[in-house]
């Protein structure tokens, strides 16, 4: 479906702030995107899930509170993944659909996640991109792939800074460069630009993560559902990238604790599903595994 058919629209969440939606599409069967950070510029690189979009099919893109055009709280808010999973609740509503499938993409994986454990029966069909089941593994999975960019000691200077809250240190900005033009993404011209959200992510990242890179220390710290994935029963895809900051190791575990899940790696990507080089590929597995790779 062409872009130019996106309709944006406010959803005001149980807290009573505005999310910024855009839908496009139409029909009974609802795909909404989660998209990444927490925090960051929101979910306007997830416009490219809006060309599965078709007459029978609505494709519904938000960008989480704090992000992008929603409403950002006061300094006083109280971040949860819980109201982040009632602020898809509420855009699940707005939709008019008893039911969704949801794809969630990095840390929008992890809220997928909660959700699907939290609304069992809201959830059609999963789609786990480049993601995790717990925010431990986000940081031995960095600190092993910091291991093999670096001579051992300035990984261990970059990681020590950054546990310290020491983020002007040379060995902490040349590991972040450099991890996350290996892990992060493909394009180069990109890299800038996610170094710069990652080192400052805004009031939802530093809320729900924290104000460390590599370690959570804000809501989701301890956040660990990996014991839970069996209670899972919605048909899900886990897929990430070859050079993903999401490791393998993260996605055997998605993929071996959800019965019956469907586990792909595209060795050609990095985290970014949603470059240009990358997306076309991403956007038909997504589209056949909704359709359940119907013939």
């Amino acid at each position: 479906m062409p872009t130019d058919t996106l309709r944006p629209a406010r959803v005001t969440g149980p807290d009573g702030f505005a999310l910024h939606t855009v839908v496009s599409g139409d029909g009974d069967r609802v795909l909404v995107g989660l998209h990444g950070g927490p925090g960051g510029a929101g979910g306007d690189y997830l416009k490219p899930l809006h060309r599965l979009a078709s007459p029978t099919r609505k494709v519904v893109t938000f960008d989480q509170l704090g992000t992008g055009r929603s409403d950002t709280p006061p300094a006083d808010y109280a971040w949860t993944l819980a109201a982040a999973v009632a602020d898809v609740d509420a855009v699940r509503r707005a939709c008019g659909a008893e039911q969704i499938d949801l794809l969630g993409h990095s840390y929008g994986g992890m809220l997928a996640l909660q959700y699907t454990l939290d609304h069992p029966d809201r959830v059609g069909r999963l789609v786990l991109s480049n993601t995790t089941a717990s925010s431990a593994r986000i940081t031995l999975d960095a600190i092993a792939q910091l291991s093999t960019l670096m001579p051992p000691a300035k990984a261990c200077a970059a990681v020590t800074a950054d546990a310290l809250g020491e983020h002007s240190s040379p060995d902490y900005l040349e590991a972040v460069a450099k991890w996350l033009g290996r892990y992060g993404t493909a394009d180069e011209a990109g890299v800038a630009a996610l170094t710069a959200e990652a080192l400052e992510p805004g009031p939802a990242g530093h809320g729900l993560w924290g104000d460390r890179l590599w370690f959570a220390n804000g809501a989701v710290r301890g956040w660990d559902v990996e014991p839970r994935l069996g209670e899972i029963t919605a048909p899900t895809l886990v897929i990430h990238g070859g050079s993903d900051m999401s490791s393998p190791e993260s996605n055997r575990a998605l993929a071996h604790g959800i019965c019956h899940a469907e586990w792909l790696t595209m060795n050609n990507n990095s985290h970014d599903m949603f470059e240009a080089g990358n997306v076309a590929a991403y956007l038909v597995i997504i589209r056949e595994f909704l359709n359940a790779w119907e013939q």
